[in-house]
């Protein structure tokens, strides 16, 4: 490993460790939470960030992989065999690559999205038709102290769950990052950036997209065994195209050239999911907002973002400026929702000093921050079209 990658290895292991010693429940399970959804994010990098196959049916091979995890959980009580569980969900998702990968990955663009996602309300349609496997709407579930350790640990426990998500986190990481270094992984970069020259150079590009999505599909098992053992439930929502449409936003969010882009977006996805919707309702317009935001200004992610700011400003004045505007833009937009909340729906928000002021004066609020923030965003674009 280079002296970068162990670095941050290390510095990845210490913060879990720290986390798992002296963190409350709550942040231990807010970490398990991330990882299981960078794990997942990281299957959905190699699939959309490396071969430019943009899937609305991912979670089929994470919910498919969970469900069977569970079962197995159930079937194998009392064996040594729980560090081996996330290698049943690698199972199961290869063997869902296998059947559903093969057909969908001989077509590509909007064809494969369009197929992934009717792909996925079929599979989900079919969980509520087969109860007595899939659990109906209250789902499977299980305990984690039915499969014994191999190692003797008490799993039972969130801190020591938290610690074997995280290494097989590392292992879904390190796989990763080998196969971006092989012959396959320059094979997946030709066919995600010149299909036809990739052809004319003698790769099948139909079995390229296939084997990427193979190996996705095994990742996204991981992933769901995980899930699966971190909340002892699965219901038919790790199948849906909400779960789909999330591995995609984190993943873009985040930013899709980067490992590191997929633990960025869970960690924004876990805090919006967990901690901000517990301050407010309108979470779902923030991370929406952010979502476009991302797609229209900086398509490379956050991550892609933090680089390119990092090589323009050799100083640290001028990303400090930018880094301020931008918390300024932030904090505006919060003023303008949260205030558009309490005029239409009656309900105090919980911005301090709010529930003083009049309709009058929160209406004067709502208009200025409003044109601010429409003045900044109108900036924003020009500039990004300037750019481009």
């Amino acid at each position: 490993m280079t002296p970068t990658t162990t670095l941050a290895v290390s510095a990845f292991a210490a913060v879990t460790l720290l986390i798992a010693l002296l963190g409350d429940s709550f942040m231990v399970q807010l970490a398990t939470q991330v990882l299981v959804l960078w794990s997942f994010g990281l299957s959905y990098q190699l699939l959309f960030g490396r071969t430019g196959m943009l899937s609305f049916g991912h979670a089929v091979n994470f919910g498919l992989a969970a469900f069977f995890s569970a079962h197995a959980a159930h079937w194998l009580a009392g064996w040594p065999v729980y560090e081996l569980l996330p290698l049943v969900g690698a199972l199961v998702g290869l063997i869902c690559g296998a059947v559903f990968g093969y057909p969908v990955t001989r077509r590509s663009g909007v064809a494969f999205a369009m197929v992934t996602l009717g792909l996925g309300e079929l599979v989900a349609a079919c969980f509520l038709m087969f109860p007595g496997f899939f659990g109906g709407e209250a789902g499977v579930t299980l305990r984690r102290t039915d499969v014994a350790s191999l190692l003797g640990i008490d799993y039972g426990r969130t801190d020591t769950q938290l610690l074997l998500t995280a290494l097989w986190s590392l292992v879904v990481l390190a796989t990763v990052h080998w196969l971006a270094r092989t012959p396959f992984g320059m094979a997946t970069l030709a066919v995600r950036e010149n299909p036809q020259r990739a052809d004319f150079a003698g790769f099948c590009t139909a079995n390229v997209r296939w084997a990427s999505y193979l190996v996705a599909s095994a990742l996204a098992g991981v992933a769901g065994t995980l899930s699966a053992l971190a909340y002892e439930i699965v219901t038919v929502d790790a199948v849906s195209l909400h779960t789909s449409a999330n591995v995609l936003l984190l993943t873009v969010i985040g930013g899709v050239g980067s490992t590191l882009g997929p633990l960025v977006g869970a960690v924004f996805l876990t805090v919006m999911q967990s901690v901000v919707s517990e301050w407010t309702r309108a979470w779902l317009f923030y991370y929406g907002f952010v979502f476009v935001a991302v797609v229209w200004l900086a398509p490379e992610g956050i991550v892609g973002l933090a680089k390119a700011s990092w090589r323009r400003h050799a100083h640290d004045g001028p990303a400090t400026r930018t880094m301020a505007r931008a918390l300024g833009m932030a904090f505006l937009l919060v003023i303008f929702t949260e205030t558009a909340y309490q005029l239409a729906l009656g309900e105090p928000t919980r911005l301090p000093g709010w529930q003083t002021l009049g309709p009058g004066a929160l209406q004067a609020v709502l208009l200025g921050s409003g044109l601010t923030v429409a003045l900044w965003l109108a900036r924003a674009l020009h500039r990004a079209g300037g750019m481009r």
